[in-house]
């Protein structure tokens, strides 16, 4: 990958991430995008640096990030892995590069789907008196203890 400049080098590691999972955005911890840059990319980087290319190629809409975290009542923030997308920027520039071509980033772009949301969870439903259950036909304290159970 001589020749290649480090935001084009990014983006051939992630589309080859993207397209070996089968899905259009990728979640991989610091350290293992790192070191998918540094086996593919040939380029030794830390998590520092890392971080402020990333944050160049976000600003410049090449890239499309989204920082994942969940709040805990006892711990606090919890820190999650990061989504990582190409953007529409990005696509064209692989357009330009030859990885792809504009037919397939027209395909991409109408096959993608959004990030999935987190579903918010069902309310259980607590036993309510009258309802169906064991003791569905009790009406007092006292006609639970003259039953047969």
């Amino acid at each position: 990958m001589r020749g290649v400049t480090y935001d084009d080098k990014f983006l051939l590691v992630l589309w080859d991430k993207m397209k070996y999972f089968g899905q259009h955005y990728v979640y991989p911890s610091q350290v293992t995008l790192g070191g998918w840059i540094r086996d593919q990319g040939g380029m030794e980087r830390c998590r520092r640096t890392l971080n402020r290319h990333l944050r160049v190629l976000e600003n410049r809409q090449i890239l499309g990030r989204i920082r994942r975290y969940k709040h805990d009542r006892v711990k606090g923030l919890q820190f999650a892995t990061t989504l990582y997308s190409i953007g529409i920027l990005g696509l064209m520039k692989l357009v330009k590069l030859g990885v792809i071509t504009y037919k397939e980033m027209k395909e991409y772009i109408k096959n993608s789907k959004p990030f999935r949301s987190r579903q918010p969870r069902k309310p259980v439903e607590s036993p309510s008196p009258g309802g169906a259950g064991l003791l569905s036909g009790m009406i007092s304290l006292g006609d639970i203890l003259k039953s047969p159970i």
